[in-house]
């Protein structure tokens, strides 16, 4: 390991002032023990291994070093700063809506920084932390290749740094809760019960036009045989048009019209050349059953964006490797095992519905979710397969 000449000088003439002042009059963690601030004073200068940055912590770990009466409990906040930042990550991960703040509270990480510079090692519990999380474990490790390699490539380097935080705050939030996590670039759904994965499937995304957004947010509830409002913009911007060539389009696709007092009229007594993307009072919506696009089963969550996880019958489309498609909301491939799921405590919920059988405009049924459950839809170019494999993924939305 690194050790900065200047700090070990440092360190020598506290030890030997600790010594020949026998003023202390309880133990101290750091000062005092000069093994024990050469290896804090290692970890941060080798802080790139794990992810970090050393610029961070050396100037508050020099200051500590010559503070006097006050070293051992500024290094000890050095170290539970750093050490923090392996528990849950350097950096928020950046939702553009935050429905949840979650504790973080999976590690009691002074309590550890104590126990391990005491009786251990700091060396061992950044194994501990590395290990805790096998996804951060196989980040470090690519990252370690990659700068070993003749052929350096800062784009991946940079990405994997920021993953590895990403997934540190990421296995913290899993070890405490029940969650769903969509990622966007690899299309894919994972559903975890306190650490453990329960379930794992393909979604449908939103296309370049028409992004996911990022979020976390509790679940609030499940609808079975849900309608589908029609997006203003879908409507204006995509249904009108066909609309004003064929009044039929509304049979055609179990469309519903519906006026400003949210009563259903008939499309035929409408004269459609009068209204525009300009101006449009109506809303449509597409009936119930097994034709609906948003399948027999939604399940919804507070959102400003409008979008929500569903069931769709374009079950064709989870074959394809790039599966961008949707306005936005998320298609889940497999959503009665979501729905028993989030209904384990209630299982007779779902259990008078026969989901094979196609039913004429069934009356939606909403059932709350009452296990706490969160969704966190991100964007993480760097994914894993069903084998722990590390995978780049492309940057679909350019971000």
């Amino acid at each position: 390991m690194i050790k900065s000449i200047n700090t070990l000088f440092l360190v020598g003439m506290m030890f030997l002032f600790q010594h020949a002042n026998a003023q202390t009059t309880q133990a101290t963690l750091f000062v005092g023990h000069p093994d024990r601030i050469k290896t804090l004073d290692s970890l941060i200068e080798n802080a790139h291994t794990l992810a970090l940055n050393k610029n961070d912590y050396q100037i508050a770990f020099r200051n500590a070093i010559q503070a006097g009466p006050q070293s051992d409990s500024l290094l000890i906040q050095v170290a539970v700063h750093f050490f923090s930042h392996l528990a849950y990550g350097k950096h928020s991960i950046g939702l553009q809506y935050e429905g949840v703040r979650f504790k973080m509270n999976a590690y009691n990480v002074p309590a550890l920084v104590n126990e391990y510079a005491a009786h251990k090692s700091l060396s061992k519990l950044v194994t501990y932390f590395s290990n805790s999380a096998k996804e951060v474990n196989t980040i470090l490790a690519t990252l370690k290749g990659l700068r070993d390699s003749t052929k350096q490539i800062n784009a991946k380097i940079e990405l994997l740094t920021k993953a590895a935080n990403d997934y540190r705050w990421l296995n913290a939030v899993k070890q405490e809760n029940r969650i769903i996590l969509v990622n966007i670039p690899s299309a894919q759904l994972r559903a975890y019960d306190h650490g453990k994965q329960v379930l794992n499937m393909k979604v449908i995304v939103g296309k370049f036009a028409t992004q996911t957004n990022t979020l976390s947010s509790p679940i609030d509830k499940i609808t079975i045989n849900p309608y589908w409002t029609v997006p203003k913009s879908i409507a204006i911007k995509e249904m009108l048009p066909k609309i004003k060539k064929s009044i039929n389009y509304f049979e055609e696709n179990h469309l519903q019209l519906l006026n400003s007092n949210y009563r259903v009229i008939q499309p035929s007594s409408i004269n459609w050349e009068s209204y525009s993307e300009a101006y449009f009072p109506f809303t449509i919506r597409q009936g119930t059953g097994c034709d609906n696009s948003l399948g027999l089963l939604k399940v919804e969550f507070d959102s400003p964006f409008g979008i929500y996880l569903h069931d769709t019958p374009e079950k064709a489309l989870f074959g394809n490797a790039n599966r961008f498609y949707s306005h936005g909301c998320m298609r889940m491939e497999k959503p009665i095992d979501m729905g028993k799921w989030l209904l384990q405590n209630n299982p007779k919920a779902l259990d008078t519905i026969d989901f094979n059988k196609c039913y004429k405009d069934p009356a939606p049924k909403s059932i709350p979710v009452t296990l706490s459950t969160q969704v966190i839809v991100w964007y993480s170019l760097v994914d894993f397969d069903n084998n722990g494999n590390l995978k780049f993924y492309k940057n679909i939305y350019e971000k």
